[in-house]
């Protein structure tokens, strides 16, 4: 497929570990309003240096489509099988989280989000109780 010119609206820069030439580049275009109603905003996403096409996400609305594209890009990253890195984080941290949701309605997201906070609450109270013994033993020697 060509690459066709579009409006991009994010982009986001990777490097892949052991490469340090290597750069792997998000660009997210503005999505693209239907031609009639009944049909789907779509979103143009690309990873220059690791695809050569542009793909399309599709969504019911422009907001969608976004969040289809950073889908979109989150899998590919992951299924390239490369050590990508941003923002010296560790390999894979990428910065594209995927979305709490789900097919079954309103009441399975919302269960979702309050297992994801109550997690995350969790995790934080795990790591401040860890930091807090590194500063006691610390102090201690």
């Amino acid at each position: 497929m060509a690459r066709r010119k579009y409006k991009v609206i994010a982009v986001r820069r990777y490097g892949v570990e052991g490469e340090p030439d290597r750069e792997i580049v998000l660009k997210i275009g503005e999505p693209i309003q239907p031609a009639s109603p009944s049909g789907s905003w779509t979103c143009p996403v690309s990873l220059d240096g690791l695809e050569p096409d542009i793909k399309y996400a599709e969504g019911v609305d422009a907001v969608q489509a976004i969040q289809s594209a950073m889908r979109y890009a989150q899998h590919a990253i992951e299924n390239s099988g490369l050590p990508i890195t941003w923002l010296g984080q560790e390999p894979g941290d990428i910065g594209l989280p995927l979305p709490v949701d789900g097919p079954f309605g309103l009441w399975f997201q919302r269960r979702l989000e309050k297992l994801v906070d109550e997690e995350t609450e969790r995790v934080g109270e795990i790591v401040a109780a860890v930091l807090k013994e590194r500063a006691r033993k610390k102090r201690g020697r």
